[in-house]
């Protein structure tokens, strides 16, 4: 058990060593347009639709609380181009 606990160390420490000139994003790109997140909100509505039970880990896995979620759909339910962009990708 100590074996694994150094080398998970080692393989932390490695990977925080980077080449020191290069700044690299690591973020998770989000979505910013209108479009992008009603198609965003769409893929997840549809995992949503395929996996009821799973609705919790598929919401937290795409970065949404429930909350935030519900939020994010009133917003699309207010915008005539974003309702458009939803609506076509639910329907793939």
């Amino acid at each position: 058990m100590r074996v694994l606990w150094c080398g998970a160390a080692l393989l932390l420490a490695a990977a925080g060593c980077g080449r020191g000139g290069e700044k690299t994003d690591t973020t998770v790109a989000v979505a910013t347009s209108a479009a992008d997140r009603a198609m965003a909100a769409a893929a997840v509505a549809n995992a949503i639709a395929a996996n009821p039970a799973a609705t919790d880990s598929i919401l937290s896995e795409a970065g949404y609380t429930p909350d935030g979620f519900r939020e994010l759909m009133y917003e699309i339910a207010a915008d005539s181009a974003m309702s458009a962009s939803y609506a076509a990708a639910r329907a793939r």
